[in-house]
């Protein structure tokens, strides 16, 4: 499958023009965190990657070495990629970084036409934290509808490396009781841009699966299934989802780690490239 993949990008690269516009720190909200980077390619109606960088939502940036790249290889297959940035915890509390993302989707939502792509064509992508947003806004109904968008505005969600949950506060919960964590809880200065127990719980996507979910797909690096238990987390909400009639899945790369499942996107031939293409075109590219 991934070879059929490779070949038609292939074709697609030497049929597509090479030509692609580059627009930087595109405003999409009044802050100065909140910009885009949008590549798009020398076609019409093409569908739009929406990628979110991750940094444990009080750091990271665009233009960092691990995520400067990551749009480079879509316009030349026809696909237009945003890169976002957002504002960042503990400065901004939560939900400002779910917030950020449902207002950039409604940004391309909005504009994309303009640069001649399909409102109607957008997906989701994001790696570490930025997978736990995108899973979020991805099954949350509410960050999308106060902007007057639905879950069904998206074409398909792929979260890279995050846990669904926080394992080890739920085996906390077990061994020591809800109301003693709950207690101790801001008391974690990395816990306090939450502002309570119930928000931070609140917070992981696993408490979201309902009927009526955009295609999913859990992109997972081998070296990260165990430590922390991301196969684990993101096998329970495929389950989850798949028992009230959505479509989701999850793929394993062999020989990856956290970071080369971004860090080489880019790179002709990429595993994870293809993969993710793949799922595009399946869901409407």
């Amino acid at each position: 499958m991934i070879q059929a993949v490779l070949s038609f990008l292939l074709a697609l690269v030497c049929t597509v023009a090479a030509s692609q516009e580059i627009k930087t720190d595109v405003g999409y909200g009044t802050d100065a965190a909140q910009r885009l980077d949008l590549r798009t390619p020398a076609t019409k109606h093409f569908a739009t990657l929406i990628f979110v960088h991750g940094g444990s939502l009080t750091e990271g940036d665009k233009a960092d070495s691990d995520y400067a790249h990551v749009c480079d290889s879509f316009p030349t297959v026809g696909i237009a990629c945003v890169n976002l940035n957002y504002r960042l915890g503990p400065q901004h509390p939560w939900p400002a970084q779910a917030e950020d993302l449902a207002s950039a989707i409604a940004w391309v939502h909005a504009n994309i036409a303009a640069y001649g792509g399909d409102p109607k064509k957008v997906f989701l992508l994001g790696h570490s934290s930025g997978a736990t947003l995108v899973a979020l806004v991805g099954s949350d109904d509410s960050y999308l509808a106060e902007r007057g968008m639905k879950l069904s505005d998206l074409r398909g969600v792929m979260p890279m490396g995050s846990i669904m949950w926080d394992d080890d506060l739920e085996q906390a919960i077990a061994q020591h009781g809800r109301d003693t964590i709950a207690r101790s809880f801001l008391s974690e200065p990395d816990n306090r841009m939450y502002g309570s127990f119930e928000k931070y719980q609140d917070h992981w996507p696993i408490r979201h699966v309902h009927a009526g979910l955009p295609p999913f797909l859990f992109l997972i690096a081998e070296s990260e299934q165990e430590q922390p238990p991301v196969l684990k987390t993101n096998l329970k909400f495929v389950q989850d989802a798949r028992k009230l009639g959505n479509e989701a899945d999850y793929k394993v790369f062999a020989g990856r780690k956290h970071y080369t499942m971004v860090r080489q996107l880019h790179r002709p031939g990429d595993a994870v490239f293809a993969i993710v293409l793949e799922f595009m075109r399946k869901h409407g590219l």
